[in-house]
């Protein structure tokens, strides 16, 4: 991965960034428990065809904070990002991935985007158990619950738990409760979404919290395709990298 780099968003918040690769800049935004390095499987299969732009959101990795938390901050966040690196091309996964929806909304710069999964169906009733959890320290467990509500299958997630991943997970967990009541909160935008989107989704995919609503969500884009991760729920990203950076690499490279 490159250098850190900083791009500074509308309420002064350092947001970092590191680009890698040759090519269009792509920039890639991460979900929630998570940082930039949960595209390090991807990135391979990516930089080779485009400067690969991965961030850190606010209040993990390298980036920021402020005192005031919302996803439309998410949002400014990721058009200073766009900004700093002139870039076209956006991909988001999961909550990273309504944030970047968000974005695209604000902005007419974009030229592709890609949103995988993201949670359009949080219920605030879900989330108690998780905040109760933090409060009390209990991120290990915060973090397991969460992976497993959010359609991580138990092999997966026993992989995740024993991979050097688990400790970077674990950090951005404080943070968590905040991006989830956010997520609640989220309602559609009004259309038309007119920057051509590629939706991506796992292939076994059945969680409420990706599926309900989303052909109402799916009407409000002009230009929409729609491809399964084959055999894969909520991070295909990572354990089947290379056909999610194929399916990303090839969309985004269409004229």
């Amino acid at each position: 991965m490159g250098a850190v780099e900083h791009a500074e968003s509308s309420d002064g918040t350092r947001i970092a960034y590191r680009a890698t690769g040759s090519g269009e800049p792509l920039v890639l935004v991460h979900g929630a428990a998570t940082s930039s390095a949960d595209w390090l499987l991807a990135l391979p299969h990516l930089r080779e065809r485009f400067t690969v732009v991965t961030m850190d959101r606010r209040g993990r990795g390298k980036s920021g904070d402020g005192p005031d938390y919302s996803m439309e901050r998410e949002a400014e966040d990721i058009l200073a990002v766009l900004d700093a690196v002139d870039a076209q091309l956006l991909a988001g996964h999961s909550y990273g991935a309504l944030c970047s929806l968000t974005a695209a909304t604000r902005t007419d710069r974009l030229r592709k985007l890609v949103l995988y999964e993201p949670p359009i169906a949080i219920k605030e009733d879900w989330l108690t158990g998780l905040d109760d959890l933090v409060e009390r320290g209990e991120l290990d467990t915060a973090l397991a619950g969460f992976l497993a509500g959010a359609d991580v299958p138990e092999d997966q997630l026993d992989l995740i738990r024993s991979s050097p991943a688990w400790p970077v997970l674990r950090e951005a967990v404080p943070v968590l409760p905040r991006e989830l009541h956010a997520g609640a909160a989220w309602r559609r935008p009004e259309g038309p979404i007119e920057v051509p989107t590629l939706y991506l989704l796992g292939g076994d995919t059945t969680k409420s919290s990706y599926l309900e609503g989303l052909d109402e969500l799916q009407a409000l884009f002009t230009d929409l395709r729609q491809e399964l991760i084959p055999g894969q729920h909520h991070v295909g990203h990572v354990f089947a990298a290379e056909v999610f950076a194929r399916l990303v690499a090839d969309f985004c490279a269409e004229a």
